[in-house]
């Protein structure tokens, strides 16, 4: 059978999945609903903050995005943030008399529990939950961060009725005052991490470093009255901010599991020379595109000029201006995190067949 049939199939199989998958429709995770509300400080979590010689307590940095580290590009330039927050970070309603929150955390959509951390040393979200959620898109999936204790178990189905933990201020640099739910929704970026990671490791596949996070806020507020959620929909709104060309790979895992990435054609009979993956700032990759350039190595191919070094606004994965934008070491550890399919040598070469 030859590449462009077996597409085909692959395509045909995957609807056919699809078609027995339910839409999913998020709900918050606490009994905090200021989020549809008043918003602001009343949802989010502040973070104490020095800049400039002046001391605030922003709730801005409790959002997702570059929302911390400010600095300006030049002497009187508007304040940029250089440090990435893949989450949101959600203030408890309920404390008891020591200051010790109350709240419970529920899963912000049905799924099941693929991952718990019950050790708050093994991870800088401290004791934290991941709960996947089958889309018709592929998998989604919720991390619940920061936890004072775990009470579910993986493999178990859960609702937004069920209870995954309680709020609380586990992992580094948190104290009773700034205790939240740190929570993320993202895409796995590769099923096969386990054995690509070479450091240590505690969390197989759900180390935080292999969930790519769009903003829960918006998420959440897409649901809000019922409206069930479309990653199609959502990535249609995302700006791309730098695009890498890849070797056309025979399998490339995130693609394999969400088909609705690939913008090319779904007929085609033979496969392309390349690829070019689209990614925000933030890192998330909102569509890939066949291409008939030849590329033996990944590299920059497209970049959105900024006024400042592109390693300030791309979570350090892209360097130097837009005109001679470069992949910095990080950068291409990232990518080589999408090429990984097995084989040793095509993290740190990938090349065509």
């Amino acid at each position: 059978m030859t590449p462009g049939r077996l597409a085909i199939l692959f395509i045909t199989l995957c609807a056919s999945a699809w078609a027995q998958v339910q839409d999913l429709v998020f709900r918050l995770p606490t009994e905090n609903t200021s989020l549809f509300t008043t918003g602001g400080h009343d949802y989010f979590v502040y973070v104490d903050r020095l800049f400039e010689g002046r001391k605030t307590q922003p709730w801005q940095a409790g959002t997702y995005g570059m929302v911390r580290n400010p600095f300006r590009p030049q002497p009187g330039a508007e304040v940029m943030y250089s440090r990435m927050h893949e989450g949101i970070d959600v203030k408890p309603m309920r404390r008891d008399a020591q200051g010790t929150p109350l709240d419970e955390v529920r899963p912000i959509a049905p799924g099941y529990v693929v991952h718990t951390s019950t050790s708050p040393r093994h991870s800088n979200y401290g004791r934290y939950v991941v709960v996947a959620h089958r889309a018709p898109e592929g998998t989604i999936y919720s991390l619940y961060a920061h936890l004072a204790t775990v009470s579910c178990e993986v493999g178990q189905r859960v609702g937004t009725g069920n209870v995954l933990g309680r709020l609380g201020y586990s992992g580094v640099g948190l104290n009773k005052t700034r205790a939240h739910l740190h929570l993320e929704i993202g895409l796995m970026i590769n099923s096969r991490f386990a054995e690509f990671y070479t450091g240590e490791n505690k969390h197989g596949n759900f180390n935080g470093l292999n969930l790519i996070g769009i903003d829960p806020a918006v998420v959440l507020r897409a649901c809000q009255n019922g409206e069930s959620f479309s990653l199609t929909r959502h990535f249609a709104t995302l700006k791309e901010h730098y695009r890498v060309a890849i070797p056309c790979l025979p399998s490339l895992d995130i693609l394999r599991r969400h088909p609705f990435l690939y913008k090319g054609s779904r007929t085609a009979t033979t496969r392309p020379e390349s690829l070019e993956i689209a990614f925000t700032a933030e890192g998330v990759p909102i569509g890939i595109y066949p291409s008939t350039r030849s590329v033996q190595t990944p590299h920059i191919c497209a970049c959105r000029p900024m006024p400042t070094l592109q390693q300030n606004c791309t979570v350090n994965r892209v360097k130097n201006s837009s005109t001679n934008a470069a992949l910095t070491r990080s950068g291409m550890a990232y990518i080589a995190q999408y090429l990984w399919h097995g084989d040793p040598d095509t993290a740190a070469a990938p090349t065509t067949d």
